[in-house]
Parts: structure tokens; sequence; C-alpha cells
């Protein structure tokens, strides 16, 4: 019996085979051959101003990775020292920042009384600090680089968790409270995850900034990590070593910044499926 073309339903059709090839030509090109081609203009530009060859980097790059340093540190031990570092810091000032952001945010009375003092410090850059941290850590190196690494990441991550929980629906939490709901049940359920997508970027930001602020506090006295690298070869006149570790601080921070990015997405599905 033949079928009516009222009642026949109609696929969706597929992808044509050119449209996926062509899509994955464009992904190539947006995401590997566009950023390369610029990395290797930068790579001449640099050469040209320094008057160094990539023999001598990837001389310099052996040399440390299977021989170490002056001080028989390999350049494995500096890169996961400075990790490390940079994750202390990190992680005191998610402590510190986001709780205290939900404060600042939620209740007016803390933020007429923090707000200001945060606006305050706020622009002062972290290498400022470095003369206080001295002072307020004398004799422990780490917690004076942990402190300069939190500056960095901590005002990110507070503004940002601050701006968040501010941008909260009044009407959810008004709704929540004719419910019966309590203050504890509208930060958790309500006020947190409203903000969640500001306080993921507050946190990838904040690691950025840390971890740009890695150079400042392996200034100080120390023999390991990234910065120390950098900063002890170029007082050495080295320059195939301090090249080594700037590709490797924005290579390292690269990942960083991609994994949160995954993670977030990751953790924050749900909001998709809301919106939908």
């Amino acid at each position: 019996m033949a079928v009516s073309k009222s009642h026949q339903t109609d696929a969706p059709p597929d992808k044509k085979p050119s449209s996926v090839t062509q899509d994955t030509l464009q992904w190539i090109v947006l995401k590997i051959v566009i950023p390369l081609v610029i990395v290797l203009t930068l790579w001449q530009l640099i050469a040209g101003l320094t008057r160094i060859n990539l023999l001598d980097v990837l001389n310099a790059l052996l040399r440390l990775t299977f021989e170490g340093d002056s001080e028989g540190v390999y350049l494995s031990q500096h890169i996961i020292a400075s990790v490390n570092r940079v994750t202390l810091g990190f992680l005191i000032a998610g402590v510190t920042g986001i709780p205290l952001g939900i404060i600042i945010g939620r209740y007016r009375s803390v933020y007429s009384i923090l707000g200001p003092v945060v606006e305050a410090m706020r622009p002062i850059p972290p290498i400022a600090w470095i003369p206080l941290s001295l002072l307020m850590f004398p004799g422990n190196i780490i917690g004076a680089q942990a402190f300069i690494i939190w500056v960095g990441a901590f005002f990110p991550i507070l503004i940002n968790t601050t701006t968040g929980v501010k941008r909260t629906e009044p009407v959810h939490i008004d709704v929540a409270k004719t419910l019966g709901a309590g203050e504890r049940d509208i930060l958790g359920k309500i006020v947190v995850p409203s903000a969640s997508p500001e306080i993921f970027a507050g946190l990838r930001i904040g690691f950025g900034i840390g971890w740009m602020c890695l150079v400042a506090a392996e200034m100080l006295r120390g023999h390991d990590g990234l910065g120390y690298l950098i900063w002890t070869y170029w007082g050495v006149g080295r320059t195939a070593e301090v090249i080594i570790g700037m590709l490797l601080i924005g290579l390292i921070g690269f990942l960083i910044t991609f994994a949160f990015l995954y993670v977030e997405r990751y953790l924050l599905r749900w909001r998709q499926t809301v919106s939908v």
C-alpha cells in the first residue's frame, strides 16, 4: 500500500562529507596554522633583534633538560616548582576571594564598607607588594612568593564573584523566600549557581594573572622556578635560556587556560540544558 506524502516524515539531511572536510580544514587553519605562523613571525623578529638563532635555543633546551643548569637543577624541576608556587597562591586566593565576594555581593552593608577598600587596593600592581611581602614573611621565601601570586589572583576572583552575586535575579530570591527558604538555601541553591559562570571566569583570569606574577615572585631569593631561570640567565647575558623560560611560561599558561575552559564547560553544562 502506498504511503501518502502527508504521512511521510522528513529525516534531517546528513551533513555532507565536503562540509565536514571544510569545517575540519577551517579548524586546522584557525587553531594551528595561523597561530603557528604568528609564532614563527614573532620568532624571526625576536631573533633579528637579539641575534640569536633557533639552534642556540635548541641546544640550551637539551642542556637544561638532560644536564640541568649551573646548580644542577633540571628544567622539569624548574617547571614543577613554578606550578607548585602558582597553585599554592591560587588556591589561597580562591579560598579567600570566593567567600568574600559572595558576602560583599550579597549584603549591601558589607559592600558599602569593603567596596571602597577593594577598589583602592585593586590598582596596586603585584610587583609593588614585593618589599611588603619580605617584611610580612621574614625568612619565609615560600610565603613571600605565594603572597605575590595571591595578590595577582585574588582581585579578579573577588571582583567576578561579587559581580556574579549582584547579578542574581531578585525575583528568584523573592520566590524562594515566599516558599520559606532560609538564607543558607538561598545562597547555596540560588545565588551561587547563578553566579557560577562569573566565578569560574574569575578563577580562570585569576590563575592567568597569578601565572604572570610568577617571574616577579621568583625574583625573590630562591634557587628554582621558571622566573628564577629567566632572571638568573638574564643577569649573565644568556639569551637562549631566557627565551626558553619565556616560551615555557607562555605554553604552560595556554595549556592551563585551555584546561580551565574545558572544566568550566563540563561543570556548567547544566546551564545549557536549563536554557534550552
